[in-house]
């Protein structure tokens, strides 16, 4: 679940944001987002009617349903509170899209 926060509380703030969606092949893992050391804040969104797993680093370390599981229109967010710079990738047993967006 996305939670939105008052400025108050966060000093997470960033001016820069790319939105995008990932179309997902059934069972192969596809690169969302690349490592970014200036990253502040993403999100991810399933859409879908099925499952998508993220994996935060190396794709051989996550696979589906080993990582991040995304249940149907569930979301996951990288922000202040867990910031994480490396690389975001994606699978899914389906053909699948999954909608993000990574702020700076």
């Amino acid at each position: 679940m996305i939670n939105n926060i008052s400025v108050a509380e966060s000093n997470n703030r960033f001016n820069n944001c790319s939105n995008d969606e990932k179309t997902l092949v059934a069972n192969a893992k596809a690169e969302v987002l690349d490592q970014n050391t200036d990253r502040r804040y993403a999100a991810f969104i399933n859409n879908s009617v099925v499952d998508i797993t993220l994996i935060l680093g190396s794709t051989e370390k996550g696979a589906i349903n080993k990582g991040i599981v995304l249940k149907p229109r569930g979301s996951y967010e990288i922000n202040a509170n867990n910031l994480y710079l490396g690389k975001v990738s994606a699978v899914s047993a389906f053909p699948c899209k999954l909608t993000f967006v990574e702020c700076i």
